[in-house]
């Protein structure tokens, strides 16, 4: 914090950037919790139908490029659980990239429809755009990180007390209580102003997403 001492516009205006930026490294960086063997951009060919619940829609793809069990393969799209997917979307044609496994009755447990012969994958997200339905969420988790940090001393009673407890999850709440302590006693005790109150907002800010990268797999 010693950098703090001199601070210029310049500095700020590159923390500032960097803080905005940072999420969108971070999202490429980690990985999700659940690694799936078949990613690849595919066009759908032909909407084969659904499931009697109506959860599970069927379209015969065209693979373009990527991991995939075949060239041309049925995907399996369920409404509660396939992240990003629209139907009206994909309705239209366009070509997107998928991300699942193999259509198993381990994988799903619930109706299994065979489409002549042609191998099935079991969709978990679809992404239309520049981000996984996953790095989404994991901008905004680490975007709003700065302001779970400024609660986290009152998180940690309700931690110890959830069945979600785990030892990693304490250690950042209190590695975070120490980052917010930390900031709130150097702001008051050198009376920061401007440019210098400015960098040492950003650096909590940026030490915050930092300090979410290890629980971020978790969230997806």
């Amino acid at each position: 914090m010693a950098a703090l001492r001199t601070v210029s516009t310049r500095t700020v205006v590159f923390l500032t950037f960097t803080a905005l930026l940072l999420p969108l490294l971070l999202v490429h960086i980690v990985p999700t919790d659940t690694v799936e063997p078949y990613v690849f951009r595919a066009k759908p060919a032909e909407y084969l139908g659904e499931s009697g619940n109506g959860y599970l829609q069927y379209y015969r793809v065209d693979v373009l490029e990527g991991t995939a069990p075949a060239s041309s393969i049925v995907v399996a799209l369920d409404r509660n659980y396939s992240r990003g997917y629209a139907p009206d979307g994909l309705s239209a044609g366009g070509a997107c990239w998928f991300q699942g496994g193999l259509m198993t009755p381990e994988v799903f447990y619930g109706e299994q429809y065979l489409f002549f012969g042609l191998q099935q994958v079991y969709v978990r997200q679809v992404k239309t755009g520049v981000l996984w339905p996953d790095q989404w969420t994991g901008m905004r988790v680490l975007y709003l990180s700065p302001l779970e940090t400024l609660v986290a001393p009152l998180q940690i009673p309700f931690l110890v007390r959830s069945d979600s407890f785990t030892w990693r999850t304490l250690t950042i709440l209190l590695v975070r209580c120490v980052l917010l302590g930390t900031t709130i006693a150097l702001v008051a005790r050198k009376k920061l102003r401007r440019e210098r109150l400015a960098a040492a907002l950003l650096l909590f800010a940026i030490a915050a997403m930092l300090l979410t990268m290890p629980v971020l797999g978790d969230l997806y």
